[in-house]
């Protein structure tokens, strides 16, 4: 049996973790969640009284209410991870 060297086994492990950290980097690219198509989601505000701004932001948690219910009514695809549009 062939003894190897310090250099050849630093190689070696030098290796191994480029490849360990490529498969990581690989999954994680793989696995991102990506959307389908584009998808324009309105949502609209009521003010009772003088209650009256301009100026409305929806917060996050509005939009992702309106993205969730454009989904479940089929007028938006639902996002897919990225290794299934692969098999497409």
């Amino acid at each position: 049996m062939s003894q190897r060297g310090p250099i050849a086994q630093q190689l070696i492990a030098v290796t191994w973790l480029v490849a360990a950290l490529g498969a990581v980097a690989a999954e994680r690219y793989a696995t991102q969640d990506v959307g389908g198509s584009e998808c324009v989601i309105a949502y609209s505000r009521m003010t009772v009284g003088t209650e009256f701004s301009d100026t409305w932001t929806p917060d996050e948690e509005t939009i992702d209410r309106a993205y969730q219910k454009a989904v479940e009514t089929g007028r938006c695809e639902r996002p897919r991870k990225r290794w299934e549009e692969w098999l497409d």
